[in-house]
């Protein structure tokens, strides 16, 4: 009996790869040296620890994906992995469909925990596709490089990676998604050539980083508190960037177009709005500190307006610095006056000076007359 059902299990597993190997992509190499080719690949490590009352774990899937054959024609030194790549004439060049990760780790011990992840995506729509090229590396779908050295290109890449942990009841957590839309990179007869997202066009350049729109936003949250300030560079229906017989070039955002030039940075629109949300309690607190910036004046005859307090035993604006003297508002100004009084300065100084002379005089008789 146990033979029996050795034989059924050993037979259920045939067929299931049998039915999988024909979903897989074909490898075809030709004319090349040096090719690495495989079809869809997928693979979730784990770990899980308990010990004590407490617990870890961590999980690592990576799947790459894709769809079509991998073709590598009279090439040295092809990479492919995934599905869809198209390798010719070319010379170490690495190709890889979409690819998708997903890490994540939990730990928890006497009633707190805290957990974080970190999902990575970089799609893109249609092949990867390298003629005449020389160290490209296409990433993710809709890549095309023909008569280029040096060129990097990816399609749109994905991440969200977020934090999160329950202390003592509280509960705090954290994020920054960060992405850049589009798809379709080309590259011709360029060299050194970055180019990420989509609708980036570059043409017998040298340098040249092209950049579709770019969304990033940071959310933070604890307790009944959170905030966020998302930007965005580019978007809404941009266009493409294009670079042409141009050295030293930077586009990011989409809808930029440099012809002829050097040393040229493009940018689209760039926006942001930051905000803060809280609780009742938080939100109302917030109200006075807004109006404090702000201090409504004082009444003409000094005390305070209606609606604002005045802390008691304070000194007022309007009195005098101790040892200042007071001159009535409105009357003629007069200087030289003693302090604490009215009297005037230079009386006491013509006395002051008369007995100063006095005394030298009578200092030089009584030297005479001795």
């Amino acid at each position: 009996m146990r033979a029996k059902w050795l034989l059924v299990i050993a037979a259920v597993m045939a067929v299931t790869l049998g039915t999988a190997q024909t979903a897989l992509a074909d490898n075809n190499a030709t004319g090349t040296v040096g090719a690495v080719q495989t079809g869809p690949v997928g693979v979730t490590p784990t770990a899980d620890v308990s010990q004590a009352g407490a617990t870890a774990a961590a999980s690592v899937p990576v799947a790459v994906g894709g769809s079509g054959n991998n073709t590598a024609t009279n090439s040295v030194g092809a990479v492919q992995a995934g599905g869809g790549n198209s390798s010719n004439d070319s010379t170490g060049s690495v190709q890889v469909s979409s690819v998708s990760a997903s890490p994540s780790a939990s730990a928890g011990a006497s009633g707190s925990s805290a957990s974080a992840s970190v999902p990575v995506t970089v799609g893109g729509s249609g092949n990867n596709t390298a003629s005449s090229s020389t160290g490209g590396v296409q990433i993710g779908g809709g890549n095309s490089s023909s008569g280029s050295a040096g060129v990097l290109q990816s399609g749109s890449p994905q991440a969200s990676p977020t934090v999160g942990a329950s202390i003592v009841g509280e509960a705090v957590s954290a994020s920054a998604p960060v992405g850049v839309a589009g798809s379709g990179n080309s590259a011709a007869d360029s060299v050194g050539a970055a180019q990420v997202g989509g609708g980036n066009t570059v043409t017998r350049s040298f340098l040249a980083a092209q950049s579709g729109a770019v969304t990033a936003g940071t959310t933070a949250g604890a307790g009944d508190t959170t905030t966020s300030a998302p930007v965005t560079v580019g978007g809404g229906g941009g266009g493409t960037n294009s670079a042409t017989d141009s050295v030293g070039t930077a586009q990011v955002g989409g809808g930029n177009t440099a012809t002829g030039s050097t040393g040229t940075v493009q940018s689209g629109p760039v926006g942001g709005t930051p905000s803060v949300g809280s609780g009742p309690t938080a939100t109302a607190a917030s109200t006075p500190a807004a109006s404090a910036s702000t201090p409504a004046p004082a009444s003409a005859a000094g005390a305070p307006s209606p609606g604002t307090r005045t802390s008691e035993g304070a000194p007022r604006q309007d009195r005098n610095t101790f040892g200042a003297t007071k001159t009535p508002t409105g009357g003629p100004r007069t200087l030289g006056q003693l302090p604490f009084t009215g009297l005037g300065l230079l009386l006491f100084v013509l006395l002051g000076l008369t007995l100063v002379a006095t005394g030298f005089t009578a200092r030089a008789r009584t030297r005479l007359s001795v």
